[in-house]
């Protein structure tokens, strides 16, 4: 038996629109005619159905389309990742690329806060070289070089404390931001993950944060029964455990300052915020 066609996945998501398209004008047709139970489909379900016929997932599907969407959008900025995704067959690769593309069209609208704090927070987005293209973060990354202009000199107050993240790869870079901000190392926290994560060399089952001090300011009292190691729940990719910012409180002092934040908390500060114009515009 002859195997069938192959199909490029843009072809694919122009194929899987025209399914979609049917499926819902017989939807519709059923229900103006009053058939008992008709509904219009979900879009997760459509996506389900429209890849198991090609034999991918729903996932795949919407990542495709997703790229596809892009392109037709804005030619010059992504018609090279469809291009790259019909080339090799591949989607994942192009899609990190597509999303970390639209994240830094936002982080370059974005400026650093004033102010001054007694603990900053850091989880900076690392250009390491240890993660695939494919399984790489989907996000804007920096260079050292950016993440050793970042401002936290001027956001340290006299006495200070800092969280900074660091990975297994990247955690070596740390002795020369703590030097640049002007941070004494005094010791490493471990947050210890159970399911493997990214790796070219060996997969990650831990991650770090490093507590460092500007001035003399010890830990609150809590600090002198805690363990520097932590078995915290893993969320979504770059997530930090809600546990990690419940021991910063119990341990530094406020007013604290995070930068890189991925969500929202009333008593720590956003330390790089969308430019005046851009938020009047909104």
């Amino acid at each position: 038996m002859k195997p069938g066609p192959t199909f490029r996945p843009s072809e694919l998501h122009a194929m899987g629109l025209a399914l979609l398209e049917r499926e819902r004008a017989e939807a519709r047709d059923r229900m103006a005619a009053g058939a008992k139970g008709a509904k219009l489909s979900r879009p997760g379900r459509a996506l389900d159905r429209i890849g198991a016929r090609f034999g991918i997932s729903g996932r795949q599907v919407e990542k495709i389309g997703d790229i596809c969407r892009a392109a037709e959008a804005d030619p010059e900025r992504f018609g090279h990742l469809r291009e790259e995704m019909d080339r090799t067959g591949k989607v994942n690769g192009p899609h990190t690329k597509l999303l970390r593309a639209q994240d830094e069209a936002r982080v370059m609208n974005l400026q650093p806060v004033a102010g001054r704090f007694r603990t900053l927070l850091a989880d900076p987005p690392w250009d390491e070289d240890n993660i695939s293209e494919a399984a790489g973060h989907d996000y804007a990354l920096m260079s050292l070089d950016q993440i050793r202009a970042m401002p936290m000199a001027e956001w340290a107050d006299e006495n200070c404390h800092l969280y900074l993240w660091v990975t297994n790869n990247t955690i070596l870079l740390a002795a020369d931001l703590l030097a640049a901000w002007g941070f004494a190392h005094k010791t490493v926290h471990t947050w210890t993950k159970p399911n493997l994560g990214f790796g070219r060399y060996f997969r990650n089952t831990t991650e770090h944060v490093i507590f460092a001090v500007r001035g003399e300011m010890r830990t609150r009292a809590a600090g002198r029964s805690t363990r520097t190691d932590h078995a915290w729940p893993v969320g979504a990719n770059s997530e930090k455990p809600e546990a990690f910012y419940d021991l910063v409180r119990a341990h530094s002092y406020p007013p604290y300052g995070e930068a890189f934040q991925r969500k929202a908390r009333p008593d720590f500060v956003n330390l790089y915020q969308p430019a005046p114009a851009l938020q009047a515009a909104e």
